[in-house]
């Protein structure tokens, strides 16, 4: 269709001398720069606690070694904790993600690990999806608002004056002004989104790189599918309020109620009681070895580290040896409620990854999540090296544990240091191309809605 750059002009000025434009747009980046400014914050915190991580762990390690004088290796061991972290990527700030609710620094000690690991919310990845007032709560909840102010009253504000009376006397004038109406919309919807998102990337110091463009991308995918969603409600021909009431009720539903209501589903078809039930076994896996003759407990941990069956354990008196391998039984019979645990977790992600085909607002924000690596994936990758820090602590300190080494004898400077997971790069194309699909599906409808109800109409009335 070919623009006329006349009415597209007077359509620009008549828009944005509308007082709910530049308040809109001042809002919402009054809005977005606070979310900047929390989320660098909150991901702020964060790394400075874990900066502070070494030099605590170095002064904790010197003092159980001066308090461990002239004992053995086995009593002391049971005392030092040994940090673990999880880095924030440089997109974390943008979209915080579960980072706030799930652990971003774990202490383990040598003991049974089963216990450390779940002391926060792991079961639901639908949850808390409302929640931090980041950059993407302000892209993904905010941002379809001020569209819906932008649009749903672009044409039906003239009906309902009587100025569209006058542009009815042409049918090939209606399909021209129609299209200026929403072109100028749609313009000033992306530059402003474009605008917002310079400024967080600038401010967040988010890196020229592929993840960034992607966050971009699904900015630019989301909110094309809220103006054509709007532009469906448009093209109904209704009045004002019609369409005020219709968009404001899709976004609660899509914002609100669909998540909501999702996430009944997911803790209805996968009920993950496992969490508690690991921490249970593996406490009870322990306390009851004190009760129990000692060779069924080391014969489960002979049957791992066989190496170790030339140490003597005394049966009718306390040996470090059997303490250490009773912890380790401990875990062990927790290894099946754990690895069903995370198992469901990783069912419940992908429920929650196909049910959000059927809401973009909820794949959208797990698309940034992911991206920004602040998903639950994430915190599950966390806690699986987690657990395989723990097996080579263990493993470092047994040798000294069964000999009876001195504490000053142990080589502290050589336990092996916490290695943090690298940024997983996460593909959003498949998720793009979702939106996309609704996206083009609105806009044949509307297409095919705008001719019944406007251009097909005024013909009718003009002849």
């Amino acid at each position: 269709m070919k623009i006329n750059s006349t009415l597209f002009y007077l359509e620009v000025k008549n828009f944005l001398r509308g007082k709910i434009v530049l308040w809109g747009i001042f809002g919402l980046i009054f809005f977005g720069l606070y979310s900047f400014y929390h989320g660098k914050s909150v991901i702020g915190r964060q790394k400075e606690t874990i900066g502070s991580i070494s030099r605590v762990q170095k002064n904790h390690l010197q003092h159980i070694q001066q308090e461990g004088k002239g004992k053995s290796a086995g009593t002391t061991a049971y005392y030092p904790f040994f940090y673990t972290f999880n880095n924030p990527s440089s997109w974390a700030a943008f979209s915080i993600g579960q980072r706030d609710v799930n652990t971003f620094s774990l202490k383990v000690k040598i003991l049974g690990i089963e216990g450390h690991l779940y002391d926060s919310e792991l079961t639901n990845p639908l949850s808390l999806l409302v929640g931090n007032l980041d950059a993407s709560f302000v892209f993904i909840f905010l941002f379809p608002l001020l569209i819906i102010a932008f649009c749903y009253n672009s044409i039906s504000h003239e009906q309902e004056n009587g100025v569209w009376k006058i542009v009815r006397t042409s049918s090939r004038q209606t399909s021209t002004v129609i299209f200026s109406k929403l072109l100028v919309r749609f313009v000033l919807i992306i530059a402003t989104s474009l605008i917002i998102f310079l400024i967080s990337a600038v401010y967040l110091n988010l890196p020229l790189s592929i993840p960034t463009f992607q966050i971009g991308a699904v900015l630019i995918t989301y909110h094309v599918f809220w103006f054509l969603l709007s532009v469906l409600v448009i093209s109904f021909g209704k009045s004002s309020s019609f369409n005020a009431t219709i968009l404001i009720s899709i976004w609660i539903f899509l914002c609100i109620l669909f998540p909501g209501i999702s996430n009944l589903l997911i803790s209805e078809q996968i009920p993950v009681p496992e969490a508690l039930e690991t921490t249970v076994k593996q406490r009870e896996g322990y306390h009851q070895k004190w009760d129990l003759p000692k060779k069924p407990t080391m014969e489960t941990f002979y049957a791992a580290y066989p190496a170790y069956r030339k140490y003597p354990i005394p049966e009718d008196k306390y040996s470090s040896g059997w303490y250490y391998a009773m912890q380790y039984a401990g875990d062990v019979e927790s290894t099946q409620s754990s690895a069903s645990l995370f198992t469901k977790l990783n069912q419940r992600q992908s429920m929650a990854e196909t049910i959000s085909l059927f809401d973009p607002v909820i794949l959208s924000q797990q698309l940034l999540n992911r991206i920004a690596n602040t998903d639950i994936n994430n915190h599950i990758d966390y806690l699986q090296s987690v657990k395989r820090y723990h097996k080579l602590l263990r493993e470092f300190f047994y040798p000294y544990i069964f000999e009876e080494t001195l504490t000053e004898n142990v080589a502290w400077h050589a336990y092996p240091k916490y290695q943090p997971e690298a940024y997983q790069a996460s593909p959003a194309f498949a998720g793009i191309a979702a939106i996309m699909t609704w996206s083009a599906v609105l806009l044949m409808v509307s297409i095919g809605l705008f001719k019944r109800n406007f251009i097909i109409k005024t013909s009718a009335q003009n002849a």
